[in-house]
């Protein structure tokens, strides 16, 4: 057999840290070229930090996405699938990772907390890993088709917004923090 071919088998099989149950970090990757890096995501529910957000970043909806940096959202993996879902009831989307990348998607109905408001969200979230338990997430989260409930102030100019921003997360290290909450 061919010696890169054996090699790539070998990284595609070897979980990234050792361990076992919820705590094993597995390679979120089954195809990687041979020399590449895999980072691997922990098996499971954890919560993750967001620990900054880049330059640029443009919140249309109001959603406050520059004023959470710093608090953790649920981040569930499930190695038997490469599916990563983010954020409380997958709000930042779902899918599988591989080459260290993924797109999450989450398209749903809405509404807008204690109001009986309602709206269509589409939510586009490319993530990269960059380390262990590390990654950055580019987000889009497109909000329209605002319900005849919905007061003027809620909806906005032209009936549709966007909101764009990246995170950089890491899993937290504070271990009373526990999903789906998070400490949120």
């Amino acid at each position: 057999m061919n010696r890169n071919f054996i090699l790539a088998l070998a990284l595609m099989a070897a979980p990234v840290l050792g361990g076992c149950g919820s705590n094993t970090t597995e390679v979120v990757d089954s195809g990687a070229d041979v020399g590449a890096t895999l980072y691997g995501l922990t098996t499971a529910d954890s919560c993750f930090t967001i620990t900054a957000i880049a330059t640029g970043f443009s919140d249309g909806c109001g959603l406050g996405v520059d004023t959470i940096v710093g608090t953790s959202l649920p981040l569930n993996y499930d190695n038997t699938t490469a599916i990563v879902t983010l954020g409380t009831n997958g709000s930042l989307g779902g899918g599988p990772i591989m080459n260290n990348v993924g797109t999450l998607v989450r398209v749903a109905d809405q509404t807008i907390d204690g109001t009986t408001c309602t709206f269509h969200a589409n939510v586009n979230s490319q993530l990269q890993m960059t380390a262990d338990n590390q990654f950055t997430i580019s987000v889009t989260e497109v909000q329209s088709t605002f319900g005849a409930m919905c007061a003027a102030t809620d909806v906005p100019t032209g009936g549709t917004c966007t909101s764009t921003w990246t995170w950089t997360m890491q899993k937290s290290a504070v271990t009373t923090l526990v999903p789906p909450a998070c400490g949120s």
